[in-house]
C-alpha cells in the first residue's frame, strides 16, 4: 500500500512537470519574423505610399462600412420615374366617400 502511494505522487509530480514544459506549438511561443511571407509583407508596408488615409469605422454617411449605400442607375431611375407621377396633377380623395 505504501509503494502504491509513493508511486502514485510520484506519477502526480511528474506529470504536472511534463504539463508545464514548453511546447514549440504553444499560443506564447514566439513568432518566426525571419519567414518569407513576414518578409514580403514588411516590403509591402515599407513601400506603401503616404497619403490620406479613409477611416473605415462607419462614421460618415457615404464612408467604408456605413450602413448607407449609394444609389445605383436602376435606383435612380426609379427615384426619377416616382417623382415625376408625384408631379403629376391629380386630385386626392375625399374622406368619407368613395372617389369617382
Amino acid at each position: 500500500m505504501k509503494r502504491t502511494l509513493l508511486a502514485l505522487g510520484t506519477l502526480a509530480l511528474f506529470s504536472t512537470a511534463f504539463a508545464q514544459q514548453p511546447h514549440a506549438h504553444s499560443a506564447e511561443a514566439e513568432a518566426d519574423f525571419d519567414s518569407k511571407p513576414q518578409a514580403a509583407a514588411e516590403a509591402k508596408k515599407n513601400n506603401k505610399q503616404p497619403g490620406a488615409v479613409r477611416i473605415k469605422d462607419g462614421g460618415t454617411a457615404r464612408g467604408e462600412g456605413s450602413a448607407v449605400t449609394t444609389p445605383s442607375k436602376t435606383e435612380k431611375a426609379g427615384e426619377a420615374r416616382a417623382e415625376a407621377r408625384e408631379a403629376k396633377p391629380h386630385s386626392l380623395p375625399k374622406p368619407g366617400g368613395t372617389p369617382k
